[in-house]
């Protein structure tokens, strides 16, 4: 009996100790409600996080984080996130002579490695950086290595200014390898070589600009303009699709939309001059392409005098619009140029940020948690009710057995003791 009661309290305290413990595990996703939530991600680069609410990033200059988890945008979006630094890591990256470059990377996230990205929205992204250092800037991710991409939405600029051998811009992804899917990239992507006197090998897309991802189901509305006094690359999806020496990849670019426009030179006696509706140059031909449509204009100039940007008026002036938020719709600014056609969409707004309780209210606070959602710790209550309840009935179930073994032991004693006075047995 001891042995048993012993065996099932230990049964017990085991099925209460994992109910939460597994509560917990089930609770391991961090949610992101603010911008200093944001920061966090730079001391947890493998953790889960989800969005909770929209960010406005307005005022602050976002660092590239580098990241090796699962981030969820939960249809939620950042909005206004300004870029103008580097990873301080390197990773290799190739050109299309397969030549190696140590290379730094710009974009939301820096270097990304084995991890997801997915539903995640970004409006309004400026990325501007100026570094004279082999570099690949992006909206989204500036490297990526055995990923996934997956719904995420990219609206902005990417600009880079740079003097080197190897560089490139691009919508969603710098350079890597992993898959794309069913995102959309609606960008002005901005690429100027400050080095006249030596050729580089430089690549732009609308999605990725060099290396050999996946990419499919995805819509690109691409305005592009590269200045370039070496040898370009660019495509309305990729600037170039090539495996590193010893890899093998059956690789697909299918089922993609592209519409705009890449405006370009190249100042180089040697031209190339890649620049079409799709992938720059292929490189590696394990590749399909399937069931892509695309409306493009291939747009070049001999005239190298001018480095080429959407704004070609000197001093340009704008008109502003301004378009509120409403419960369904994001609000922005329309700004128009006075002289010629150029606009662009910046300083969006949102009524889906998180607000901090007003403190002269002296309310407490609520837990953090999206509209719709069960916090967590309610969750984990639960569980730790029920771990309670469990050993409650099992501390109650071993004090009857117990009792009972004690009566019984009585009246076999009493009953042992009769025997031996030789009195009939009760």
């Amino acid at each position: 009996m001891k042995k048993f009661l012993s065996t099932l309290l230990v049964f017990a305290l085991c099925l209460a100790l994992f109910v939460p413990i597994t509560a917990l595990a089930e609770g391991d996703v961090i949610e992101l409600a603010t911008y200093d939530d944001l920061l966090k991600i730079k001391d947890n680069p493998s953790g889960s996080y989800k969005l909770i609410y929209d960010i406005d990033c307005a005022g602050h200059e976002w660092t590239p984080v580098d990241f090796s988890g699962n981030f969820d945008g939960n249809g939620h979006a950042l909005l206004n996130l300004k870029i103008t630094g580097t990873t301080t890591d390197v990773r290799t990256t190739i050109d299309g002579n397969w030549k190696q470059y140590d290379t730094y990377f710009s974009g939301f996230f820096g270097i990304v490695e084995n991890a997801t990205i997915e539903n995640l929205t970004l409006l309004g992204v400026d990325v501007d950086v100026t570094k004279n250092d082999n570099i690949y800037a992006a909206a989204l991710v500036g490297f990526m290595s055995d990923s996934t991409i997956k719904n995420c939405t990219v609206e902005g600029k990417v600009c880079l200014h740079t003097a080197c051998k190897a560089f490139g811009v691009a919508g969603i992804l710098g350079y890597g390898w992993g898959s794309v899917d069913s995102c959309t990239a609606d960008v002005t992507v901005i690429c100027v070589d400050t080095d006249k006197e030596n050729r580089d090998e430089q690549f732009l897309g609308g999605i990725f600009g060099n290396g050999y991802p996946d990419i499919t189901n995805c819509t690109v509305t691409l305005q592009g303009y590269d200045s370039d006094h070496g040898y370009v690359h660019d495509g309305g999806i990729g600037g170039m699709w090539i495996l590193p020496a010893g890899v093998k990849h059956d690789g697909h670019i299918d089922n993609n939309t592209v519409k705009g426009a890449i405006h370009f030179f190249e100042d180089n006696t040697n031209r190339r001059a890649y620049c079409v509706d799709k992938i720059g140059e292929i490189m590696s031909w394990t590749i399909t392409q399937n069931g892509n449509k695309t409306e493009f204009t291939r747009d070049e100039t001999k005239d190298y005098s001018k480095d080429l940007y959407p704004e070609m008026c000197e001093n340009a002036s704008y008109d502003k619009q301004v378009v509120e938020a409403t419960e369904t719709e994001y609000g922005y600014t329309l700004y128009k140029c006075k002289t010629c056609d150029y606009s662009y969409k910046a300083d969006y707004t949102s009524l889906n940020v998180y607000v901090e309780p007003v403190e002269e209210e002296a309310i407490t606070p609520e837990p953090v948690t999206s509209k719709n959602e069960t916090s967590t710790f309610d969750g984990k209550l639960v569980y730790i009710i029920m771990a309670a309840v469990i050993i409650l009935g099992v501390v109650i179930t071993i004090v009857i057995l117990n009792a009972r073994a004690k009566a019984r032991r009585r009246r076999e004693l009493a009953a042992r003791r009769a025997a031996r006075r030789g009195a009939p047995k009760q």
